[in-house]
């Protein structure tokens, strides 16, 4: 508890003054992992810095809470920083001008990832070289805290490392600041200057930060094990992420139902079906895919369209539960159309930049208390098992337009708090639900949403029908580095290459997605779909343990990219392999890791064969692999015999 109790962790100007120059008192309790921190100023401002160290890791999460405890309004925050404390580094004298190129093996380097933005690049790993007396500085875009960057950061100077990570689901700032021997960890809401009305209150930002040892790929397994333990509670309620079924909620119900039915007679080992969007709407027409009608119109109006669904879903709820599958369905609460008549009936519920788009205030309790009845009141009737909520447009801009004089950064907060709010309060009311983050395909995967939900679809990179493999691989890699519990597409296309691609912990599939989707035409697409979903049901326990990268992460169609999966409570593990298209290649050799001198290992190809390498081979040599095939997705298991 030494990190916590030496460090007050958290800065603010109150009134233009430094708050801890103000007069204030001062009330801690600590616990065993807990230390919680009451400021009391003298206008009756209380700050709360809410402290605890995880156990198991040296790693240490905080928040803070004000509340405003007295009938006027408190003087003006500024320059809130809810992260702000200075860690000892390895000492580092400042760099001299010289020609030579920075030296990786003395300097500190930041690693970060790169958000999504539906490209080809999303999630890939960015790095830094920092080096005394310079700063680093990373912000989120547009007010959805993994758009275009993701707020974890992994720090390292010659095996010393920290990674630090940030739970604010809006606009988020981070600045690393190094110095000779120490290093200035800095976060924030990114422009805030407000004071509280009476009787006001909320939370901030918070931040979670973990020291180790070793290399950055140590580190970032260890990262893996903290994010398992800490912040996917929420699993327990399903044991594994969903593999779906997905259609479009736009078919009618009867062909959704047949749909359904002809993927249970054909015995495929879905988990769930997936109802995504299209399905919304009173005077919503049915659709053949995402491209046709104007269902988009309608985003706002959370009734079941009686032209696409006559019962209310009703029955293509029941045929989904009665084939043995859970039920995911689509929403996007937080948008709404101008023209739909809950905007027309209550635009006190909206924010406006006068676009065609409508965000909600979550912030208002009445328009909280509208979404929240609406939303609820069809997950019970449907029995709905998986709340999916997407997010497809920028809010920072509403909420930026909407701030009142010395306000600024007010409604984004209340609009935060709002969220988790509803998010805890909908797992409340449904013990057995799980959520699916989506927001335009990954933009909200900060850490305090992964304490209430997962994403299913990481990356709108794999919205078309045949998303680029090459794509999928990268992000599935890179990620998983970071959150090991995600989901991705796989695309419509029956080509194992790309769907093998797509292998990791949660997968969606639209072999029926849309009306053009006949998956049922044929009975070679039937086994196959079935032969993919079974493979990846058969091998899902290994992204469940550490990882390693075995090639560079590059996008191209010419290498080779392979990463293994270890499991570190058994010695077992995986290895996944992509000989790209264009690869001049016909052989590599892989390093492999946590492999005994003694032991002599199995390896069966997943799409048959096996063979035995000694473990003291492996070591001083490597796994030797030729694959002749010009374009091929490779899956070999491992185990110690």
């Amino acid at each position: 508890m030494k990190f916590l109790s030496d460090n007050k962790r958290f800065s603010f100007l109150y009134d233009r003054v430094s708050a801890f120059d103000y007069l204030y008192t001062a009330k801690t309790a600590e616990g065993e992992n807990s230390l919680v921190t009451e400021y009391l100023f003298e206008d009756a401002l209380k700050v709360t810095n809410s402290a605890r160290r995880i156990t198991g890791f040296d790693a240490y999460e905080w928040v803070n809470y004000f509340e405003n405890t007295s009938a006027d309004n408190t003087r003006v925050i500024s320059e809130l920083w809810d992260a702000d404390v200075e860690i000892p580094w390895p000492h580092e004298e400042p760099r001299r001008k010289t020609p030579w190129q920075a030296n990786r093996k003395l300097h500190t380097i930041i690693h970060s990832t790169k958000g999504s933005s539906s490209g080809p690049d999303d999630f890939a790993d960015s790095e830094r070289i920092i080096f005394p007396g310079n700063n680093a500085t990373y912000r989120s875009n547009g007010g959805r805290s993994s758009d275009g960057n993701a707020p974890y950061f992994n720090i390292n100077k010659n095996g010393h490392g920290v990674i630090v990570a940030l739970g604010w689901t809006g606009q988020w700032n981070a600045r690393f600041d190094l110095g000779t021997d120490s290093l200035r960890i800095r976060a924030k809401i990114e422009d805030t200057e407000f004071y509280l009305c009476p009787g006001e209150s909320f939370r901030t930002l918070s931040v979670t930060v973990m020291s180790y040892e070793g290399s950055v790929t140590d580190g970032q397994n260890l990262w893996r094990r903290l994010m398992k333990q800490e912040y996917s509670e929420t699993l327990t309620r399903v044991g594994k992420l969903p593999v779906c079924a997905n259609f479009w909620g736009g078919l009618e119900s009867a062909d959704i139902i047949d749909r359904v039915e002809k993927f249970k007679a054909a015995e495929i080992p879905y988990s769930f079906v997936w109802i995504d969007a299209g399905w919304g709407g009173a005077e919503t027409m049915p659709t053949f895919d995402e491209y046709t009608g104007d269902w988009y119109e309608r985003v706002g109006d959370w009734r079941v369209s009686p032209n696409v669904h006559p019962s209310g879903m009703v029955d293509v709820a029941n045929a989904i539960h009665d084939a043995g599958y859970k039920f995911i369905l689509w929403f996007e609460p937080e948008r709404a159309r101008e023209n739909t008549e809950v905007v027309k009936a209550h635009p006190e519920y909206f924010l406006s930049d006068g676009g065609v788009n409508r965000l909600l205030n979550l912030g208002c309790k009445e328009a909280y208390d509208y979404i929240k009845d609406a939303v609820f009141g069809v997950i019970r009737k449907l029995g709905v098992d998986c709340y999916r909520q997407d997010f497809n447009f920028s809010p920072l801009p509403f909420w930026r337009s909407n701030d009142k004089e010395n306000r600024r950064g007010i409604t984004e907060i209340m609009h935060i708090n709002a969220l988790y709010r509803f998010f805890d309060e909908m797992l409340a009311e449904f013990p057995t639900l799980i959520i699916d983050n989506c927001a335009s395909g990954g933009r909200r995967l900060d850490i305090e949403m992964m304490k209430r939900s997962f994403p299913l679809w990481r990356s709108d990179a794999q919205c078309p029908a045949d998303p680029t493999p090459e794509t999928t691989q990268l992000n599935n890699i890179n990620f998983s580095r970071w959150l090991p519990y995600t989901g991705t597409g796989c695309g419509r296309v029956y080509d194992t290459y790309l769907c093998r691609s797509s292998y990791t912990m949660g997968m969606g599939s639209n072999f029926g997605f849309s009306k053009h989707d006949v998956f049922y035409d044929e009975p070679e697409k039937l086994i196959w779909i079935k032969e993919r979903i079974e493979e990846l049901q058969s091998i899902r326990r290994f992204f469940d343990g550490d990882m390693y990268l075995l090639t560079s992460m590059a996008y191209d169609d010419v290498s080779w990219c392979a990463a293994e999966w270890r499991l570190p409570a058994s010695d077992e593990g995986m290895i996944q392999i992509f000989k790209r298209e264009r690869s001049p290649f016909e052989s590599a050799v892989f390093n492999l890791h946590g492999i005994d001198n003694d032991k002599v290992y199995v390896f069966n190809d997943i799409d048959g064969g096996s063979f035995e390498v000694d473990g003291r081979e492996l070591n001083e040599n490597g796994l030797s692999l030729m694959i002749s095939e010009k374009r091929a997705a490779k899956i070999f298991t491992f185990k110690a015999k």
